[in-house]
């Protein structure tokens, strides 16, 4: 058996994988006046979501990138969340915790998306986390 004082200990990436942005939230204040203004200027179709009331889906249109949400403010405070797809969501809180980070809020489980809840990184940014 390998002596543990000798070995390095693996990156929390090296075990969940690589984390890649799936989705982004748009924070405002008037949610509908902030869907109307992306309307206007990028053309992207937004549609209320089925829950929560104040969460509208963007869709940011065909090809490479991702679309995102413009929702109000009385759920977040931070302008922009962008959201990271991780293989264990758990894991990667802890593995947040452990590096300097906070969770924030419980684990959220939402049909038909995955298992969702938000982080604080070591600058105080708000990070979205989904488990397919």
């Amino acid at each position: 058996m390998e002596d543990p004082s000798k070995t390095t200990p693996r990156a929390a990436s090296e075990d969940l994988g690589m984390g890649r942005i799936v989705h982004v939230e748009i924070v405002a204040e008037d949610h509908d006046r902030a869907a109307k203004f992306y309307r206007e200027v990028f053309a992207w179709e937004v549609t209320p979501a089925p829950v929560p009331d104040g969460y509208l889906l963007a869709a940011t249109g065909p090809g490479e990138g991702i679309d995102g949400a413009i929702m109000s403010s009385r759920y977040q405070s931070q302008p922009t969340i962008a959201w990271i797809e991780v293989d264990d969501l758990q894991a990667t809180l802890e593995g947040a915790r452990a590096a300097g980070g906070t969770p924030i809020g419980e684990i959220q489980d939402l049909p038909g998306v995955g298992r969702l809840s938000y982080l604080r990184d070591t600058e105080g940014v708000l990070v979205g986390l989904r488990q397919a």
